[in-house]
């Protein structure tokens, strides 16, 4: 297990400087009681039913919605 905490510490820069020239960081907010109508459990789920990690299941839902 040290080789790859060292190996990761190492090549940390780099996959930063990658990330931030590649991604463009979008944040959005839920309410933990659930009152805006939807929770992170929904979206989860609805990702994993569709194979999906929750990053790929908003970013296409985002597509469809534009």
């Amino acid at each position: 297990m040290g080789d790859r905490t060292e190996r990761n510490r190492r090549t940390a820069p780099a996959r930063n400087r990658y990330n931030a020239e590649t991604y463009e960081p979008v944040t959005f907010r839920l309410r933990r009681d659930g009152s805006d109508g939807i929770s992170r459990a929904q979206i989860t789920a609805a990702a994993e039913a569709a194979g999906q990690s929750v990053n790929a299941w908003i970013v296409d839902a985002i597509k469809q919605a534009l």
